[in-house]
């Protein structure tokens, strides 16, 4: 019997769509309708250089962000975090953040509820 909960794409043939922030765009690989896990999206993200993700803050979602490709900077509660391949960075509930990226960027984003 096939385990209903298995999710199985090739993310090389989903759309790309526009990110929430309308910055960029994005391959939601994993959706909260599809899990009943307190994860809310995972997607392979791109933003494209000089674009700007405006300061914001989620209340109520860790967001994680693993880079493969390009570069920026992040800026969380005031400080300033290099954002680029090889690096691992997880924004805590409540922080406020922004994105600029100075290259091309693309990273996976793993949001998870609180």
């Amino acid at each position: 019997m096939a385990n209903s909960r298995i999710i199985y794409k090739d993310y090389s043939l989903l759309d790309s769509i526009p990110t929430s922030h309308k910055i960029g765009e994005k391959k939601v690989l994993l959706s909260n309708a599809e899990t009943i896990s307190n994860i809310t999206q995972l997607a392979i993200s791109k933003l494209f250089a000089n674009d700007i993700v405006e300061e914001h803050v989620h209340p109520s979602m860790d967001e994680h962000y693993i880079i493969t490709g390009g570069e920026g900077i992040m800026q969380i509660d005031s400080e300033s975090y290099e954002f680029n391949a090889g690096k691992f960075i997880l924004v805590p509930a409540g922080c406020c953040h922004n994105l600029v990226a100075t290259t091309d960027l693309e990273f996976i984003t793993i949001s998870v509820s609180i």
